[in-house]
């Protein structure tokens, strides 16, 4: 049986650990193994000659969707002289991904951080130090980025990061509800949802009122680190149950895009893609196999 979601590559299996790979070998290793779109990290809409190169490997590559990895700032009191620049930064940036596919989709978040500093534990920092001025702000970024959205036809979500406003599920949702946004989702980030002290277990998350319009889950396994947060793994080795998470979503209907991560995980990238691609399938063809296999099969 088909894989029952769209699954998309993300930027981040080709960066760091001094590799430079071109767009054009990016999308074609997610096209070669069958992904179905590629999220791009932002591109400054100045950047001609990286939008230029984008476009023409997105047309070579033949995948069927195309998105990027957007991010704004503007909430806290030292970035909040340039929040009017950062809203026509965004809505270029959006423009420019349509040009690339005229049905794009945008992973929106705020990464502004009230608390100014990042500690380990990530309850001291983000939307848990945030106050009414910085949850106005984030509203403002989130709200034309809405409005741009949805006046292209596009689709978008939230994204939650450690250490950003948007830090948690619970943040995406006031801040979609204060910007009365139209057509941006909530969106998960299960790495960070997952090392979030904050954030409940997958299960009482999604029961909350809102993340019924769920609209986006990206991957990525890690384990803890002494003194430190964590350190990322792939899918098939880390301390969070991926699985069950799929089993969970699968079980409440989700039909939206699955996004592969590979942030900081170094190497072949090619391997790194086909193994988590391999994981995805053999999960869901076990649960398809035996439906008592899926913790969450009624």
């Amino acid at each position: 049986m088909a894989f029952p979601n769209p699954l998309y590559l993300f930027n981040n299996h080709f960066t760091g650990h001094r590799r430079h790979y071109p767009y054009r070998t990016r999308l074609a290793i997610a096209a070669d193994l069958g992904f179905d779109g590629y999220e791009l990290h932002p591109i400054e809409p100045d950047d001609d000659r990286s939008w230029d190169e984008a476009a023409a490997a997105f047309r070579a590559s033949g995948l069927k969707h195309a998105g990027m990895y957007l991010v704004a700032k503007g909430a806290t009191d030292d970035e909040y002289p340039k929040l009017d620049a950062e809203i026509e930064r965004t809505r270029r940036m959006i423009a420019r991904l349509q040009a690339i596919d005229p049905h794009a989709f945008v992973n929106f978040t705020v990464f502004s951080n009230p608390a100014g500093r990042s500690p380990p534990d990530y309850r001291e920092a983000g939307s848990a130090r945030a106050e009414p001025r910085h949850w106005e702000r984030a509203a403002r970024l989130v709200r034309a980025a809405d409005d741009e959205i949805a006046a292209r036809g596009l689709s978008g979500n939230l994204y939650n990061h450690v250490w950003f406003i948007i830090d948690t599920p619970a943040a995406e949702l006031r801040v979609l509800r204060d910007a009365g946004a139209r057509v941006i989702r909530p969106g998960l980030a299960l790495f960070h949802t997952f090392f979030h002290q904050g954030v409940p277990d997958l299960p009482e998350l999604l029961a909350q009122p809102g993340m019924e319009r769920l609209g986006y889950f990206a991957v990525l396994n890690g384990w803890p680190k002494l003194a430190e947060p964590f350190r990322t793994r792939p899918l098939d080795d880390g301390n969070i149950d991926v699985a069950a998470a799929l089993g969970l979503l699968w079980s409440r209907g989700y039909t939206g895009p699955v996004v592969s991560q590979a942030y900081d995980l170094g190497g072949d990238p090619y391997e790194s893609a086909r193994r988590s691609r391999d994981y995805l399938h053999a999960v869901h063809a076990r649960f398809v196999r035996q439906p008592a296999l899926n913790p969450y099969h009624a």
